[in-house]
């Protein structure tokens, strides 16, 4: 016997089961009454066990056929999904996600380079960092700032070393060194990266209150905040890079290295398709310029 009854017969079923009719069943896949029948028929005869109860020219499920109906609706449902999924690539999308500060401060004003030179690919942006939506495939690429991981179905390709330093804007520049008490400043702060100054500080032995000062949203909008004078963020060398070249910021201490990385992850069995490939390859030679 066959481990497996025929996928018709199933899907017959399983309009049966969801509409609680026969005929709604047939209808709704175009076919007759009859077919509809018999392919529920040999379902059972397959199973050796009866999936509806016929009353009064009425059907209703039986305990198998409940349990069989839950699966099945899985089972389709994810089926489905993947068909559309694979559709999805077949069309050349990608979506790629990161945190919302390196993709406004790093990913969006670099992308139409990658756009220049390969057009036909269609990119959409997310602002997750979940792995599981990498293996899930609701997002193709994961770009995320992270200790060195080991996971068997996550392939991951390392973008670049994570430095961070204080940052602000030229007027600020002489009002601290090492070895101010930075208790005595203006210090700005993201609510998404709330240890980064205490990480900062241990990595450098920099002194002072590195919880006290003003509060951000998220990591862009207190870089902003530096730019304008309201004070002093600790941010990743990496986001800031085109604002100092431009000098709107400055960074008077330089940059720390942490024990973390940029890396980009994609699940390990789709990481040679041609979109992902020539994501990667751009991806890498922006980050070293």
């Amino acid at each position: 016997m066959s481990g497996l009854p025929s996928l018709r017969a199933l899907r017959y079923f399983h309009q049966a089961a969801l509409h609680q009719s026969v005929s709604q069943a047939a209808q709704s896949l175009n076919v007759t009454h009859s077919a509809v029948s018999h392919q529920i028929k040999q379902l059972e005869e397959w199973l050796g066990k009866s999936l509806f109860l016929r009353v009064n020219g009425r059907i209703r499920l039986t305990s198998d056929g409940e349990r069989l109906k839950m699966c099945c609706t899985q089972a389709f449902s994810e089926i489905e999904s993947t068909c559309e999924k694979i559709r999805a690539r077949s069309r050349n999308a990608l979506s790629v996600s990161c945190a919302p500060s390196f993709l406004a401060q790093w990913l969006i004003p670099r992308i139409s380079h990658f756009y220049a030179n390969h057009s036909d690919i269609a990119l959409t942006f997310q602002t997750h960092i979940e792995i599981d939506k990498v293996r899930s495939e609701h997002t193709d690429v994961l770009i995320l700032s992270h200790d060195q991981p080991a996971l068997d179905d996550i392939a991951t390709t390392l973008i670049t070393v994570d430095y961070i330093g204080p940052v602000c804007a030229p007027t600020f520049q002489n009002r601290f060194t090492y070895s101010t008490d930075f208790s005595t400043l203006p210090l700005l702060h993201a609510d998404t990266k709330l240890h980064a100054w205490a990480e900062w500080a241990k990595k450098t032995g920099a002194r002072g209150d590195f919880w006290a000062g003003k509060h951000f949203d998220n990591l862009t909008l207190a870089i902003q905040a530096a730019r304008n004078g309201l004070g002093i963020i600790m941010t990743p060398q990496i986001l800031v890079k085109k604002e100092i070249l431009e000098g709107t910021l400055v960074a008077p201490l330089g940059f720390a290295e942490v024990d973390r990385a940029t890396w980009m992850m994609v699940k390990s069995s789709r990481q040679e398709e041609r979109e992902i490939q020539l994501f990667r390859r751009w991806l890498l030679e922006e980050a070293s310029r």
